[in-house]
Order: C-alpha cells, then sequence, then structure tokens
C-alpha cells in the first residue's frame, strides 16, 4: 500500500512539472501568468478532464484569453460572440472561473461560457462536425417522435396547439423547443418527463 501511494505521488509530481512548464510556455509572449498554481489543472489532469476543463483565463483589450487544462489556447474577440457584446468594456474582466474549471461567469450579466462554445465559435471544424450531429440527431429524434405517434396511433392533426406543418417539419428534423414538445406529450397523455423517455428509447431502435 505504501509503495503504490508512493508512485501516485511521484506521478503527481510529474505532471505538474510538465503542465508548470507548459503554462510558462504558454504565458511567454508577456501574457500575465497565474499568481499560484491552479489546482484544478491538477485535478483535471487525473480526472482525465484535460481537455474539458478551463485552466486561466484573461482579458487582452478586445479578446477574451483562454487556457484548457491541456494547455490549449482559445482566443476570441468580444463582439464576435453574441453572448459577449452584451458585457460592458469596463466589465469584461468581472469574470469567476469555476472552482471545477467548467465555465467562466459574469455574475452581473448572468452569462455561462465554457470550452466547447469557445471552440464552436473559433474553429470551422468543431462547428462543422457539431452541426453534422445536430442534424443527425434532430433526424433520429424526429423519426422517434413520428414512430411514438402512430404506435400512439394519433394523427398529425391530434397534436393540439401545432398546425400538421409544424408537426411535419418537426418528425422530419426540423429540431424544436421544449414548448412544443409539450404539446406532444399532452397529446399522448404523458408527462414530459415520460413522453422525451420514451422517444430516447425509440432513437436506439429507428
Amino acid at each position: 500500500m505504501a509503495e503504490s501511494t508512493k508512485l501516485i505521488k511521484n506521478d503527481i509530481k510529474f505532471w505538474k512539472k510538465i503542465v508548470i512548464k507548459s503554462i510558462e510556455e504558454i504565458y511567454q509572449d508577456g501574457q500575465p501568468q497565474p499568481t499560484e498554481f491552479p489546482q484544478r489543472v491538477i485535478n483535471a489532469w487525473s480526472w482525465g478532464a484535460q481537455d474539458q476543463l478551463i485552466a486561466n483565463a484573461t482579458v487582452m483589450g478586445d479578446h477574451l484569453l483562454v487556457f484548457s487544462c491541456a494547455m490549449e489556447k482559445l482566443e476570441i474577440a468580444f463582439f464576435d460572440l453574441p453572448c459577449l457584446k452584451l458585457i460592458p468594456i469596463e466589465e469584461r474582466s468581472n469574470f469567476t472561473i469555476s472552482e471545477e474549471g467548467s465555465y467562466l461567469h459574469w455574475p452581473k450579466q448572468d452569462i455561462h461560457l465554457d470550452l466547447d462554445a469557445l471552440r464552436y465559435a473559433i474553429d470551422p471544424n468543431v462547428k462543422n462536425k457539431f452541426d453534422a450531429y445536430k442534424l443527425t440527431h434532430d433526424q433520429l429524434f424526429g423519426k422517434a417522435i413520428a414512430t411514438l405517434r402512430k404506435q400512439s396511433k394519433l394523427k398529425q392533426s391530434d397534436i393540439m396547439g401545432l398546425s400538421e406543418r409544424q408537426v411535419s417539419r418537426i418528425e422530419k428534423g426540423e429540431g424544436t423547443k421544449i414548448e412544443k414538445l409539450s404539446l406532444f406529450a399532452q397529446a399522448h397523455q404523458m408527462e414530459l418527463n415520460d413522453y422525451l423517455e420514451a422517444v430516447a428509447n425509440l432513437m436506439e431502435v429507428v
């Protein structure tokens, strides 16, 4: 047991040296360095979540710089992201990083920003992959909605509050919002959570 604990401690020390060196390289162009090594970086690596969690962030003029725990640098202009446009210049630096590094938060505007949202806005490849995934998901979701409706012996016109054309577009994968899904649930005489669970189960087989 003692030998195992020693190996774990040595492993953490090794990764800490690697991460510290990487942070020093990231900040070598004159950007302000963190005053102390963020514990969340060590945690992220120990969890295997270094690509999903934020190590540090800073504001440089009109740009927001964010560093992942995997030492990835993401930079975006405040006017290039709709939610960031809402933040007055004098309040751009008034954000916090969640304890585990999941997101940035501007409390006055109640704006949350995570790494996935940044990558989507910055990297065309990420955007294309996400859009392709969403399209496939929406198509499967729509097909499952149609299957459940038919299994329940309901017609498109039986979904009160929606036109047949609206129902058809949703079932073809246009995507929809929770308010409209509530109308589907009501037509099936189901609670919304139960309806969504039934649709999700059908997505696995359609």
